[in-house]
């Protein structure tokens, strides 16, 4: 990914029931600057370092930022970047107004090697759709915008993961091992329990959750996580509850997928 070249498309105006795409752009940071100073947007934006590394910076806290991190902020956040090598970051943004914006969280979160391709593969049709196009958004560009983003959004939990229309045969046992999933217990435990190989047994749950067991369960312990903390619960207790007894591992884990840490997340809540 980091061969690719930039792109800037600043009035896309793509629109459809509660969604609206302002700008997207595949660019470098400025190689001068070392640093994003702090700033906030009217619009919600969302940016996926494809390379590079440093540290996205909110007001109350910051989140190492790598390949593969995707940052989603809502409008009136504020937010700076802090360069970690000479090197800039190469990175795609999106500007854009969903529905309900307001009421999310900046989300920090490692988008995973599946969603990872589809967006390589939507960035190269891009590119090549784009480089014809003569300064006009075609209408298989918008489509390919639009994908990731939706992508995106569900890969941070600003949307819901809407589950693909699944075979009867089996819907009903894979339903029941997610509902029993208990976020403590070993992948291999689990994927030895329901009788399936791990990569079938993955393609069955993405089926019907649109999500791999480990994101699933990813998801059940930060939601687990995030609950706790707001009861007052101390991190150590909280860490041992969902399965990361160690708690500073447990503390860089929970930076990672909020951008902020575990001892002001009850606090704020």
């Amino acid at each position: 990914m980091r061969h690719f070249r930039s792109l800037l498309i600043d009035r896309a105006n793509i629109r459809m029931s509660g969604l609206r795409i302002l700008t997207f752009a595949l660019h470098r940071h400025l190689a001068e600057h070392a640093s994003i100073e702090p700033h906030r947007h009217r619009w919600s934006q969302m940016i996926l370092y494809i390379s590079g590394r440093g540290q996205q910076i909110f007001q109350n806290g910051a989140a190492q930022v790598e390949p593969g991190t995707l940052v989603l902020l809502p409008p009136g956040k504020l937010h700076a970047f802090q360069r970690a090598a000479n090197r800039a970051p190469l990175c795609l943004m999106i500007d854009f107004h969903l529905k309900g914006e307001r009421v999310h969280p900046e989300a920090v979160c490692s988008v995973n090697r599946s969603e990872l391709s589809q967006v390589r593969q939507h960035l190269a049709s891009l590119l090549r759709l784009q480089s014809r196009a003569r300064g006009v958004l075609r209408w298989e560009s918008a489509a390919a915008i639009l994908q990731i983003l939706i992508t995106m959004l569900r890969a941070a939990g600003w949307l819901e993961h809407t589950p693909p229309s699944s075979g009867r045969e089996t819907s009903l046992p894979i339903r029941r091992l997610l509902s029993n999933l208990d976020p403590t217990v070993p992948l291999l435990d689990v994927v030895k329990r329901s009788g399936y190989n791990r990569d079938h047994l993955n393609r069955l749950v993405k089926k019907e959750t649109g999500l791999t067991l480990g994101q699933l369960r990813t998801q059940r312990r930060l939601s687990k996580a995030k609950a706790l903390l707001s009861e007052g619960l101390q991190v150590g207790h909280v860490a041992a509850v969902i399965g990361l007894p160690d708690q500073s591992y447990f503390a860089r884990w929970f930076r990672r997928q909020t951008g902020r840490p575990p001892s002001g997340w009850g606090r704020q809540h």
